[in-house]
């Protein structure tokens, strides 16, 4: 039987592209770790993966990637792993449109053009697509808006990739990701501050620890046990078209399939510390109107 392959993007150490590759290494298949950097992925060449630049955002790049491995495959390439991602941690209000339309590019765009570029060569071994989503594409999580809606958009466009390349046998997965331990948030360009004129800046105290993601470590999953269940659902005959894996994936397939379409307005509150938030921001919008009255008189 001829050698499985997988290809995956955003393989940088630390993260699950990392991990899902080394995963995928030890179930005996041939690896094509890809990441911007490739001192980032050296690690894995290190252990015998094959390693390939990819800047999901560069069509050359893509161009360049996929003619890398038409040429080590013969053709064909059995599971194509979408896993690079951005993140943007910020109140709606205080967004910056710049910056979630960069992480559209790669969160959304990027998957279509890539796996474009791969189409010929999966249709060739009728392989598999895995795209790497969130739980928050199902859920209005604060602070997290644009990239809650980055996800939700790629987990139409996986069930819209099912149907449509259904002709020539290939399969496409959904990984609903909950909370794992990574380097995620460490690999965000800066650290997330609300700015002083935020109409959230009496709460900063309460919300930056969301925003820096030191809330979502309380209930993250291993890495590497993600890893390894994601591969193990993936390499099934009849794998599952949605999977739930990670820190409150369970919690939030439940509320989504089964709860009111307003289920989030009781859940979430309690889980961003809102009623703190509230009351802080209440605290220093009487305090404001004291001022005033004080300067008038």
């Amino acid at each position: 039987m001829a050698q499985k392959t997988v290809f995956i993007t955003g393989c940088s150490e630390g993260g699950i592209g990392d991990a899902l590759a080394k995963t995928f290494h030890k179930k005996g298949m041939r690896v094509f770790a890809s990441a911007r950097n490739l001192a980032k992925v050296q690690h894995l060449k290190d252990i015998g993966l094959d390693i390939i630049r990819l800047d999901v955002a560069d069509e050359e790049s893509i161009r360049q990637a996929v003619e890398a491995v038409k040429t080590a495959t013969g053709g064909t390439l059995d599971f194509l792993v979408n896993n690079s991602g951005l993140g943007y941690s910020m109140p709606l209000l205080d967004s910056d449109v710049s910056v979630a339309k960069k992480m559209f590019d790669v969160n959304v765009f990027s998957v279509v053009t890539v796996t474009q570029a791969f189409a010929p060569l999966l249709i060739a071994s009728k392989g598999t697509i895995i795209n790497i989503g969130s739980i928050l594409g199902k859920m209005p999580l604060p602070w997290q808006g644009y990239y809650n809606a980055s996800k939700a958009a790629l987990a139409l466009i996986t069930d819209q990739m099912r149907i449509e390349l259904s002709p020539w046998g290939i399969k496409a997965i959904l990984v609903n990701t909950g909370a794992i331990r990574t380097k995620f948030f460490d690999n965000l360009p800066n650290t997330p501050v609300l700015p002083e004129s935020s109409l959230y800046y009496p709460a900063k105290d309460v919300i930056e620890p969301t925003l820096a993601g030191t809330e979502v470590e309380k209930n993250a999953m291993d890495v590497n046990s993600y890893a390894e269940a994601v591969v193990k659902s993936v390499t099934r005959s009849s794998p599952k078209k949605h999977l739930w894996i990670g820190g409150g994936a369970l919690l939030t397939w439940l509320a989504s399939t089964f709860g009111w379409s307003t289920i989030w307005d009781l859940l979430l509150p309690r889980v961003i510390h809102l009623p703190a938030i509230t009351d802080k921001i209440r605290t220093a919008e009487k305090e404001q109107d004291r001022r005033k009255v004080d300067t008038l008189n």
